[in-house]
């Protein structure tokens, strides 16, 4: 395996394996954006070398997961089941659920023998559709030779449709807070800023506002400059992205940040794949530095660059909340916290960023009736009652400090005088331990994705170095003031 699991992650699948083994046949795993979920079902696979099929319904997640499972698994053969391809014979299948759940693909699906079923953005899995696939699969009898998995970050849904119906057990759980404080997501700093926007009159339907009524009370050019001036002021050098409630919004929003010379972009889903890929590439590459989304970008979107989430629109659903403030939360070298930019209207008790600061229980059985209303209830929600327009940190946590040192060469010293040094190779990063006593240590040989590859370097750190240097809690650091000789030398 060419990347060490975390300590969680290996938790997470030794807890999922036992429940399997007694006889818990239909698992869900509760684990925040940026965790690493897809590493989990990966690792998750190869140790129980089931033939597997991993479900997903976008393109992007698809190809996603299986970037992951190369990296974690490459001598599996893999293939995938979506539109005109169909790779259906091989040891792990990407599935698209559109395609999968089609009659003659179930078919030959069914004429595989799929003995482990892993299902991404698992809050999906009760619509008919996943449904349909899982029944014909065999993965709903509790045949005790089959095991289906379902992970999300947010495991409750918007309409009401009850996982229970789908899953038996949450086998894992982590917070969000708890991986903040670990040092695993990046740390978050919320700015509350009050609209004059009155939300009274805006209906409520299925636990959240009425879209089309929303719209017209917030898309309006006095709170959309009232937002890009914000963003100006206080996330001037940060790639960001703002949540929006419809198409219009998101359209409105960019040419109200082009307007003010801050190069943007729409993101929606129903843009064809090929401009969303592009829109996306441009917003990684730096050729934009905020994309305006709605319905997408929500799940499923790797950029560890983005540091800022702008919640241009206001919503009474904490999943839907936890999946946009999750986008900004995965760790970079380049980054120190992520910045949210909470827009909070007038009239309604909406989710804040002070959300994130809980979490579900370990082991809640979500059978038996303890649909989503009964999850949901024990994720309680913190009321932030703030002085309009102050920063505060939701958390308190830091994390380490990465220096870049030319030739796109990042290093993260001690006060010992010890440095890890990542270096750019082929299509990714490794890294090296320098000792103070001229000893070398291959850390990462493989080439890795940035945030995977100082993952693993910083997951060394805390066991290895002492860090009041490279920390953020260094005194120095703290009070703006350069280290002296003796901090650094």
């Amino acid at each position: 395996m060419n990347i060490a699991l975390r300590h969680y992650q290996t938790e997470t699948i030794e807890q999922t394996i036992q429940a399997f083994k007694n006889g818990v046949t239909r698992q869900l795993l509760t684990l925040p954006t940026g965790s690493g979920k897809t590493i989990i079902m990966a690792a998750l696979a190869k140790s129980l070398g089931k033939r597997t099929l991993l479900l997903a319904h976008r393109e992007e997640l698809i190809t996603q997961a299986m970037d992951k499972f190369n990296m974690v698994w490459p001598e599996a053969e893999k293939g995938v089941c979506m539109a005109n391809q169909d790779d259906s014979d091989r040891q792990v299948i990407f599935g698209s659920v559109q395609t999968c759940c089609r009659p003659q693909r179930l078919e030959q699906l069914q004429k595989n023998g799929f003995e482990l079923l892993l299902i991404d953005e698992a809050h999906h899995a009760n619509s008919e559709s996943y449904q349909t696939i899982i029944r014909s699969l065999g993965f709903a009898t509790g045949d005790k030779n089959r095991l289906m998995v379902g992970v999300t970050a947010t495991p409750m849904r918007s309409d009401e449709k009850e996982l229970g119906n789908v899953f038996e057990k949450i086998t894992y759980s982590i917070s969000i807070a708890t991986m903040i404080k670990s040092g695993y997501l990046s740390p978050v700093v919320g700015r509350r800023l009050l609209t004059r926007t009155s939300l009274n009159e805006v209906r409520t339907v299925g636990g959240d506002f009425a879209l089309s009524e929303l719209s017209e009370k917030i898309n309006t050019p006095e709170r959309n400059n009232f937002i890009v001036d914000s963003y100006k002021k206080y996330a001037a050098n940060r790639k960001g992205i703002a949540f929006c409630c419809d198409v219009q919004h998101c359209h409105d929003l960019a040419e109200a940040f082009k307007t003010a010379h801050i190069r943007a972009i729409a993101v929606y889903g129903t843009m064809g794949s090929l401009e969303r890929r592009n829109a996306l590439h441009g917003l990684k590459n730096g050729e934009f530095q905020i994309a305006t989304s709605c319905g997408v970008l929500t799940e499923g979107f790797d950029e560890p660059t983005v540091s800022c989430i702008a919640m241009a629109r206001p919503t009474k659903f904490k999943g839907l909340y936890i999946q946009c403030i999750g986008r900004g939360l995965r760790l970079h070298p380049s980054k120190a916290d992520c910045l949210v930019l909470d827009f909070a209207d007038e009239g309604h008790n909406l989710e804040t960023v002070a959300s994130i600061q809980q979490a579900i229980p370990h082991s809640q059985y979500v059978g038996d009736g303890c649909g989503v209303e009964n999850i949901e209830s024990k994720v309680q929600s913190i009321n932030i009652r703030r002085v309009c327009d102050e920063e505060f940190d939701i958390l308190g946590a830091t994390r380490f400090i990465w220096v870049q040192v030319g030739n796109g060469e990042w290093s993260l010293a001690d006060d010992d005088g010890n440095e890890i040094v990542m270096t750019p190779s082929d299509s990714g990063y490794v890294a090296q331990v320098y000792w103070r006593n001229g000893n070398q240590q291959s850390l990462v040989s493989t080439p890795l994705p940035i945030e995977y590859c100082s993952g693993t370097c910083e997951d060394f750190a805390r066991t290895h170095f002492k860090l009041n240097y490279a920390s953020a809690e260094s005194p120095w650091l703290n009070s703006h003031l350069p280290p002296t000789e003796g901090q650094i030398s």
